[in-house]
């Protein structure tokens, strides 16, 4: 697998990416930090069947955190929800 710099059909910078999603509802950056989690974990587990223990390892924890990140937004959307119409 081929690691990108940028997000290939997005035409921003990183840094537009980012403000770009965290302008979105908070359920919805919910939602992308799910994936996003989901997918460093499918990697971290790619890598562990190959041997990579300590690149795993490392997937794995940043999957964690972005969980827990994810966590934080969902009560973030909890709050505001209510006021959403």
């Amino acid at each position: 697998m081929k690691h990108e710099i940028r997000v290939v059909n997005y035409p921003g910078s990183l840094d537009e990416l980012a403000r770009e999603i965290g302008s979105m509802r908070y359920d919805a950056v919910f939602s992308f930090l799910q994936y996003l989690g989901d997918d460093l974990m499918r990697q971290a587990e790619s890598d562990r069947a190959k041997g990579r223990v300590i690149l795993a390892n490392k997937l794995e924890l940043t999957a964690q955190e972005i969980y827990q990140a994810r966590d934080q937004m969902n009560s973030a959307w909890n709050i505001c929800k209510k006021h959403m119409k």
